[in-house]
């Protein structure tokens, strides 16, 4: 139910933001509007398949919420590329990697819907790699040291929060005999060798070092949830959370100021 919800937010949530990208390029760019109105057809059919499975449990997501507010909060066009290319590339890979485990375990698909997950998976591929060619068509996003430093951070944060996400909490995949740890790395080395095909850096992600750190934040946040459980006094958890905090920040800076790899983009960019 959690994977569904989650999921079911996270689609429809791209279907806002493409249907209101579409609607703004309308009258200045009519191709670029048609093609973030196809993304937003996939995205708005995404979720709706999503919320019928729901209903299967008895339960339905109001998405209609996330439409009442209008609040507007301005990103550059950049910082909305990277991070959404590179949501579409890692779902791709996440879904991608569930399916063929469970094409090769079917006494582990607990639920029909992970029979469908291949054309769901085509879609996340393709919109990604319209946002690939999106920013090779707009080089002072990808050839500057500026976009070389956000890209990284970039990766990371995406990296770092659905590593930690997910093995802090492995229940889903245990059930569909998924080593969660060996899951999330295959797919944060796919998606950081796809990434690599338009952004001007890649992580060190075969480092033992970017997994160790990780894992460090994956003990303090259980360690997080154990204070917060725990009777102790609201004042007192203040001071015993301080210092897993300043570890995850310091965990997550090393992570970023590892040297990072450059991509076959930069090299054939200098040679």
């Amino acid at each position: 139910v959690e994977f569904l919800e989650r999921s079911c937010t996270s689609e429809f949530s791209g279907f806002l933001l493409y249907k209101e990208l579409s609607r703004k390029l309308k009258d200045k760019s009519p191709l670029l509007a048609e093609c973030f109105g196809l993304m937003a057809r996939d995205e708005a059919r995404h979720a709706g398949f999503l919320n019928k499975a729901m209903s299967d449990f008895n339960l339905s997501l109001d998405l209609g919420f996330l439409t009442k507010s209008r609040k507007y909060t301005f990103f550059k066009p950049e910082f909305i590329f990277y991070a959404t290319y590179l949501s579409e590339k890692i779902g791709y890979w996440r879904y991608i990697r569930i399916y063929r485990h469970l094409q090769a375990n079917p006494d582990k698909r607990i639920y029909p819907i992970f029979r469908f997950f291949e054309n769901w998976c085509q879609d996340e591929n393709r919109h990604g790699d319209f946002f690939d060619a999106l920013m090779k068509s707009q080089p002072q996003y990808l050839n500057t040291w500026k976009a070389r430093l956000w890209c990284r951070f970039f990766l990371l944060a995406v990296f770092g929060t659905m590593y930690i996400r997910d093995t802090q909490e492995p229940g889903f995949y245990e059930v569909l005999g998924i080593d969660a740890r060996e899951y999330e790395t295959y797919v944060i080395q796919k998606t950081n060798e796809t990434a690599g095909r338009v952004f001007p850096v890649m992580l060190d992600v075969d480092s033992p070092e970017f997994y160790q750190r990780l894992d460090v934040c994956v003990q303090n946040n259980r360690d997080l949830a154990a204070i917060v459980a725990s009777e102790t006094p609201k004042v007192l958890q203040i001071f015993q959370k301080l210092p897993l905090y300043a570890s995850n920040a310091w965990q997550l800076l090393r992570l970023y100021l590892m040297k990072p790899i450059a991509s076959a983009t930069t090299q054939g960019i200098a040679h």
